[in-house]
């Protein structure tokens, strides 16, 4: 991580270190990749909901879109290459006279991202140290070009570089949604709402009173806000393993994610199951789509009292769950 390669940044970063310098860190997800840089003026540019909550626990100043300017930016890089380009051109827009610090690892895409910005820029010293590399060039270069624009798909939907299936409704989800048009009825929740592909497919049903999209992705939020517009839909940025429902609902739909900051986590899965215990009312019923190999049936039968398969295929299977345990909100 970028800790492991701070010796090679802290030539760069030591003319911005001042009291008066500032410094914006784009995609820091936990606090030890940029513990060596903790005692500088940071703002750190994250939009993921649970690392949001943990870096701000240990005094970081986060926000979700950068504005004034800063006197050196670092950009971490994600595993998504469009988005990792729209962050580099964000940082260099946002630092009039400064460096830019690239870093990331090998299975994150760096090596292709650098050779990219070869291409582009005067490239400095490339560091490589533990599974990764980092590398800086002047801000006085124009990547405007690479400042990603909204993906526009079919059925009026609009996405973002970087959200999960940004490219196309993913499967899974269409074979959920199959299950959702026409049998919802009152106080619904969408469980890791994404860019509001479920979400409409919930608001389509006449009897739901209010539907609740619950999502951790900030970016994501922004995208379903565009693509669902409806007097029922409340949003909430937020993780949904420890969001608490304003009411108790009828139904939670969800696609749960398996993956924490780009690592596998079936643990994830089973968190987002016993959320939706909590948050619903005693007669209330959970539908969810997961991939097949995926072992949440335990779960589902330890805290539901009635759980069927409704549909599956090779790769999904979509579940009903009824009846919540009774737990603890």
């Amino acid at each position: 991580m970028f800790s492991d390669r701070f010796n090679y940044a802290r030539a760069e970063l030591a003319q911005f270190a001042g009291p008066n310098n500032k410094i914006v860190v784009f995609n820091a997800q936990a606090v030890d990749q940029i513990s060596e840089i903790l005692d500088m003026d940071i703002t750190v540019v994250q939009g993921f909901a649970p690392s949001v909550n943990m870096l701000k626990a240990a005094g970081i100043n986060v926000v979700q879109d950068v504005s004034g300017k800063f006197d050196c930016a670092i950009v971490l890089l994600p595993k998504s290459k469009p988005q990792a380009r729209d962050l580099i051109a964000q940082a260099v827009a946002c630092v009039e006279n400064g460096a830019i610090i690239v870093d990331g690892q090998k299975n994150d895409g760096i090596d292709s991202v650098l050779k990219e910005l070869k291409k582009n820029v005067d490239l400095g010293v490339v560091i490589s140290k533990a599974h990764g590399k980092c590398a800086s060039f002047s801000s006085a270069h124009d990547l405007a070009h690479w400042r990603a624009k909204p993906i526009e798909l079919s059925d009026g939907f609009q996405t973002y570089v970087g959200v999960f299936s940004a490219d196309e409704a993913d499967p899974a989800s269409v074979l959920l949604a199959q299950h959702v048009k026409g049998h919802l009825k009152g106080r619904v929740a969408d469980f890791g709402a994404g860019w509001g592909h479920l979400t409409r497919a919930i608001l389509a049903n006449e009897n739901v009173t209010d539907v609740y999209a619950v999502e951790a992705d900030y970016t994501s939020v922004q995208a379903c806000q565009m693509n669902c517009v409806d007097d029922r839909l409340k949003f909430y940025w937020d993780d949904v393993t420890t969001w608490k429902s304003p009411k108790l609902l009828d139904f939670v739909v969800m696609n749960p994610p398996f993956h924490t900051l780009g690592a596998a986590d079936p643990k994830l899965g089973v968190a987002f199951i016993k959320a939706a215990a909590r948050n619903l009312a005693p007669s209330g019923q959970l539908i969810m789509v997961a991939n097949r190999h995926l072992p949440y049936e335990t779960t589902l039968q330890d805290t539901f009292q009635t759980v069927n398969e409704l549909d599956g295929t090779n790769k999904f299977k979509v579940f009903m769950a009824a009846r919540p345990r009774k737990i603890r909100r």
